[in-house]
């Protein structure tokens, strides 16, 4: 690269002229220093540098050479589970002269004067020193191949020839670098930064990891790699990648993925590391020119992709979309803040036959053109409901298939074909209807007009337009409008189909369910749900809603309903069910109620059946509300029951057991309601067996054992399994036959030691002798007495006191 001398700053003169100059030159005692700052402490990306410079070296070689083959750049695992960076080119090689004369000695090349190679400071070489304290290279020259080291010797860098021997292959050069294991990822990283603009490269990278088939896209001004890893724009020195410094420029980052383009002869010249340019006044001026170059062609592209059109929604999409959106080479990029530095206008979009009125202050108020429309219904997951207090329609959000045009009568037939044939989703279509039309409006202010009335004069701003233009322009917004109004589909041109006619009166058809018979078909009721707000004496709101009697069977819980006129009966019910049964409250009108008559659903049932008690859920919260006046009647020795659990581990389980039913199963409200289920449960006896029995095991211990209540409140707020209460309660226990668990008794220790020995018939033998001996000195004596045989009964004893002993 030819390096042109450059004076960036005036010389400073100040009194008489001087008479003497002093030149400067290097001090030859300090080479070996500057050698070391050259080799370690020049790059500040040393990784990068490696790769640049070796790449850069390799490329030259081949120019020089004339060589059409490509370079190859490797990077695969060495032997010893470590990496190597490899670059070989098969350019003008080297031969030990050009060793010793030349890539030993810091600074100097043979490039200079050059203006297509990309060498000049005699430095590239060396540059993997600046990573690795060693490196290896082969040269090839003339049929001899030499292998080097190039290492860090202990006064200066050195360069050792390993061997030398004839070979037949071509010329050329190749660099070793050996790589750590831990920086394998940034070297692959940093391949793609580096060489994502160079021509006639191989990569040989382990598992394929840069593609070679990747495309660069060149321009005049630019260019654009698929490899390339920086977001923003960058600039290429020939090929060689530098990112751009936008601070040093002075203007804000381009977010574009380009790179511009200059040749060596473009007066831009890199820093002597070779990371950078030099951003001198001139190169500046230069860079910004580039940019201005670029941003008209990309400019040039936009306009090319905006036209004419009929869409109006792609007009409205332009005006309120931040992005200017263009494609390169299969992508998308965002051109907005390149394309504030183009001399060539950005090009609007025109509507056809749209000439007076501006779009784009028509777009930035375009829900006014539906001003004379109103939102009269609204379709959302089946069920079709009056719209109140509707804030206006969104002109963005119009969709064929969401905006229904109400002109007549909505009839029921025509609302429950629509229900049938939209889909059931969280999507919502809206059915509108014209209120209002927009008039010319008054030439003065006039009082009489009020503020919601539609005036061409006040929207379309006439005033300020010559009135020779006003029916253009009025001609063309009901043209625009007539655009937004044919996403609209007319409710009056959709045909009932005759085969849906004839479906629905036979909808009703029956279908044996036991003995009873169940319709098929919808019914319409009010669903109790949360409130949104509190409401004093309420607790839940009835929210309108359709029903298929063919799903209500498949819900996995209990539906309870009645009439519209009793849902204040319903209401507390809903509470204490509320989180913790699957259940529902529905009411219905008179009618429905008589289609419910006819209908047997297995959970379904009537608020007068339900409050029959014969059902799971009544029995449930009758449960939880007499075990809760159990716990408040009891309140220390249920919140301290874990004390029992060294003690009695039954009775622990069961105060437990009690606890969680009370937990899963109560909802602390009015006890009114509890009270009318109450009268109902008790005259019946109509509890949740599976857990009354366990109430009524522990309700009679707590009665009869009073004093737990005022045990358990002294225990404190240590762990209760090791309070010293513990043993007191247990001793009172003991006192009033609580039966405990076995280890809370101490067992007498009976000594058998003395019938280790004997057997069990010797025994029984001796017991059996003995207890003759005593019963003949303790008995009378008679005549013809025969004695008793004992010897069963000393058996079955013996066998009592070994179950004693096990």
């Amino acid at each position: 690269m030819i390096l042109e001398k450059q004076k960036e700053v005036d010389i400073l003169s100040d009194g008489e002229e001087s008479q003497e100059s002093i030149g400067m030159t290097l001090d030859l005692d300090s080479a070996q220093f500057l050698m070391q700052m050259l080799s370690k402490t020049l790059y500040s990306d040393p990784i990068g540098s490696t790769i640049r410079e070796t790449c850069s070296n390799a490329l030259d070689s081949h120019r020089k050479a004339g060589e059409e083959r490509p370079i190859i750049v490797g990077f695969k695992s060495a032997d010893y589970s470590n990496y190597e960076f490899t670059v070989e080119d098969f350019g003008v090689g080297l031969d030990d002269d050009d060793v010793r004369d030349i890539i030993s000695k810091y600074g100097k090349s043979t490039k200079r004067l050059s203006d297509n190679e990309l060498g000049m400071f005699g430095l590239g070489f060396k540059s993997p020193l600046a990573y690795a304290s060693s490196f290896h290279f082969i040269v090839r020259k003339d049929g001899t191949e030499r292998k080097y080291m190039m290492y860090e010797g202990e006064d200066t860098n050195m360069i050792d020839l390993l061997y030398e021997c004839p070979t037949e292959e071509a010329n050329g050069t190749k660099i070793i670098v050996p790589v750590s294991w831990s920086d394998r990822y940034d070297f692959v990283k940093k391949i793609k930064e580096q060489l994502a603009y160079f021509e006639n490269v191989y990569f040989d990278i382990y598992g394929g990891q840069i593609d070679n088939n990747f495309k660069i896209f060149r321009s005049i001004d630019f260019q654009y790699s698929e490899i390339t890893s920086n977001p923003s724009m960058h600039l290429c020195l020939d090929n060689v990648y530098y990112p751009l410094d936008f601070v040093k420029m002075g203007i804000n980052s381009i977010s574009l993925p380009v790179a511009l383009r200059f040749s060596l002869t473009d007066s831009i010249f890199p820093t002597v590391n070779r990371e950078s340019i030099r951003y001198t006044p001139e190169a500046k001026k230069i860079i910004h020119a580039k940019i201005v170059e670029v941003a008209n062609y990309f400019t040039e592209q936009y306009n090319s992709t905006i036209t004419n059109t009929d869409n109006l929604k792609e007009v409205f999409k332009y005006y309120s979309d931040k992005r200017k959106d263009i494609t390169l080479e299969g992508k998308i990029y965002d051109i907005k803040e390149l394309l504030s530095y183009s001399k060539i206008p950005v090009s609007t979009p025109k509507l056809n036959g749209v000439e007076l009125i501006d779009l784009k202050e028509l777009a930035e108020d375009k829900d006014s053109l539906l001003k004379e429309y109103e939102v009269k219904f609204q379709f959302k997951r089946g069920r079709i409901s009056e719209v109140n207090n509707w804030g206006g329609i969104n002109v963005s959000s119009l969709d064929s298939t969401h905006f229904y045009l109400l002109r007549g009568v909505f009839g029921g037939n025509k609302r429950d074909y629509l229900r049938s044939i939209l889909p059931n989703r969280s999507d919502t279509y809206f059915f509108i209807k014209k209120t209002n039309s927009y008039t010319l409006g008054a030439y003065k202010r006039d009082t009489s007009y009020s503020s919601y009335q539609l005036t061409y004069r006040k929207f379309l701003g006439l005033k300020k337009h010559p009135k020779n233009e006003w029916r253009q322009r009025i001609k063309e917004f009901q043209l625009i409008q007539s655009m937004v109004t044919s996403y609209f589909i007319d409710v009056d041109n959709i045909t009932i189909p005759q085969s849906w006619l004839a479906a629905r009166k036979k909808k009703r058809i029956s279908i044996r369910v036991g003995r009873k018979e169940k319709l098929q078909g919808d019914i319409v009721g009010k669903q109790g749900t949360a409130l949104e707000r509190f409401v004093y004496g309420k607790n839940c709101k009835w929210v309108p809603d359709t029903f298929k009697l063919e799903s209500v069977s498949k819900y996995k819980g209990l539906t309870i309903y009645d009439s519209h006129d009793n849902c204040d009966k319903l209401d507390p019910l809903y509470f204490i069910c509320l989180g913790t049964q699957k259940v529902r409250f529905i009411t219905f009108s008179a009618r429905e109620l008589r289609v419910l008559e006819k209908v047997e659903i297995h959970n379904l049932i009537s608020y007068s059946k339900f409050m029959e008690g014969k059902n799971k859920v009544f029995k449930r919260l009758i449960t939880a509300y007499i075990i809760k006046e159990l716990i408040d009647s009891n309140r220390a020795v249920f919140e301290k029951f874990d004390c029992f659990y060294t003690l009695s581990n039954d009775f622990y389980s069961k105060l437990n057991k009690l606890d969680r039913y009370k937990r899963v199963n109560y909802q602390n409200t009015d006890s009114v309601i509890y009270e009318a289920i109450r009268e109902v449960a008790l005259e019946n006896n109509l509890f949740d067996m599976e857990i009354y029995s366990t109430y009524l095991e522990v309700k009679e211990v707590l009665e009869r054992l009073p004093f737990l209540q005022m045990v358990c409140r002294n225990f404190g707020s240590a762990s209760e399994k090791d309070s010293p209460m513990v043993v007191v309660l247990r001793d009172l226990l003991k006192y009033h036959k609580f039966r405990l668990d076995y280890k809370n008794y101490e067992l007498p220790v009976v000594d058998t030691s003395w019938m280790d020995e004997l057997t069990t018939e010797e025994i029984v033998e001796e017991i059996v002798v003995d207890d003759e001996e005593e019963f003949l000195e303790e008995a009378p004596i008679e005549e013809n007495l025969e004695l008793p045989d004992l010897s069963e009964l000393v058996k079955e004893e013996l066998e009592k006191q070994e179950e004693i002993l096990l």
